[in-house]
């Protein structure tokens, strides 16, 4: 019954609107107390709980989205994928969910994804007549491409936590996220198709190549990025670094959009960002802490060992779990209350942890576009001069998308997670 009140006491606190980093420390500290454990052990753990070489990627990542972002990266990258998507129904909707592919190899989070992406192309899309809630809803359902395609903050957060191979699960991401952006594209057709959407100009090589090769220098992130963690060559945590020079040396001296006014708003940005993940991410951290001390995995193990649920259903169980805890819980803050209670039971059943993890990521996406809390929607609602309800019902086929990919992540795990890892020795 422990989980039960302790559970409450969390609705209760977001319910006032306590910030979550906060709620998170404030029921540690009460727990604790009522317990008479030594209060110094929440200053050690809140220390603990960013204390990690894999967590300095979170900074670095969120430094490079920002980076790229002010760098005006997403035009050339807008106008790549017009050049390639071509003469096609809705084709805007396409450019859209292209671009946000791309930049989701550059900035590992869903926020950078949106706020760069959208700014570009939500009036680009309302000006040749789509509707608003349609563009709000392609804006950030693709958003969620940015945490599953690698690097992902998430990823990083959750391999560091778990203490799995962040390499591994960035390689399991790579299917996944591929899948969804195309599954996205075909809703968005489909929708175009019906509501009598424009028709973009018909593709031609020329104009292809020569985007192209103003998109090249950014293009070429992902692949420093990706083939140096694949390829062993650096670490997560240090590409993240390779990431930010990169992208501060190609935004000053090759398109020239950088300087040092905007490098320090950057920065700027980039810390608040840091921030407010670091805090949530220690607090959680003690949280983790305080559910151990409770034993109170073992109130839900118990149950888990006594129905003999199969791999398969413990996930499906554990996918609604996330869902639900998604729309009123961070993402952060979901993973570090509701991974660690799963857990023992993923070891239990013999469920492979990068399985576990990419189901986890998945949920979290799926989270970021559901109301109350759903961080996509209410950074595109003021883009789109729309409110969030209206957003959240265009979105129900796109989440739909999400949620198939999720299913097939589930019963198909050797194909569409495992393979990549294998593949690559990780």
């Amino acid at each position: 019954m422990t989980i039960v009140w302790v559970l409450g006491l969390l609705f209760a606190s977001l319910l006032i609107s306590l910030p979550i980093a906060f709620a998170l420390a404030a029921i540690s500290i009460f727990i604790l107390a009522i317990n008479d454990v030594n209060l110094i052990i929440v200053a050690q753990r809140l220390h603990g709980g960013v204390n990690s070489f894999p967590l300095l990627a979170v900074p670095f990542f969120v430094l490079a989205g920002q980076i790229m972002n002010h760098a005006g990266i997403s035009e050339r990258l807008v106008e790549f994928a017009r050049a390639i998507v071509g003469k096609m129904k809705g084709g805007l909707s396409a450019v859209n969910i292209i671009t946000s592919m791309f930049f989701a190899g550059m900035s590992g989070t869903s926020m950078s994804d949106t706020a760069a992406v959208g700014g570009i192309m939500i009036p680009q899309m309302i000006k040749r007549g789509y509707a608003r809630a349609f563009t709000g809803a392609v804006t950030a359902s693709s958003s969620t491409i940015g945490i599953i395609i690698p690097p992902s903050v998430p990823m990083v957060l959750l391999g560091a936590f778990l203490g799995m191979s962040t390499g591994a699960l960035i390689a399991a991401g790579l299917l996944a996220g591929v899948m969804l952006g195309v599954g996205l594209i075909f809703v968005g057709w489909l929708i175009s198709k019906r509501e009598n959407y424009p028709i973009e100009e018909p593709f031609r090589l020329v104009r292809a190549i020569k985007a192209l090769g103003r998109a090249a220098p950014a293009l070429f992130m992902p692949v420093i990025i990706l083939g140096g963690i694949l390829g062993g060559v650096f670490t997560p945590t240090e590409a993240s670094a390779v990431a930010v020079v990169y992208g501060i040396f190609i935004g000053m001296f090759y398109y020239r959009t950088l300087n040092l006014k905007k490098l320090y708003q950057v920065f700027a940005e980039s810390a608040i960002l840091t921030g407010a993940v670091m805090l949530v991410t220690s607090t959680a951290y003690v949280l983790g802490f305080t559910f151990n001390y409770q034993q109170i995995a073992d109130e839900i193990l118990k149950p888990i060992s006594a129905m003999s649920l199969s791999p398969t259903l413990f996930l499906m169980m554990l996918s609604i779990v996330l869902i639900i805890a998604g729309t009123f819980l961070d993402g952060i803050a979901m993973m570090y209350i509701i991974v660690p209670l799963f857990y023992p039971g993923v070891r239990l059943l013999g469920i492979d942890p990068i399985h576990y993890g990419m189901v986890v990521v998945l949920c979290w996406g799926i989270g970021q576009q559901t109301p109350p809390v759903g961080a996509a929607l209410f950074i595109t609602a003021p883009l789109c001069e729309t409110d969030v309800l209206t957003i959240t019902r265009a979105n129900v086929p796109f989440i739909m998308v999400m949620c198939i990919v999720l299913a097939l992540t589930i019963f198909f795990p050797k194909a569409l997670v495992l393979f990549m890892p294998k593949l690559l020795g990780m």
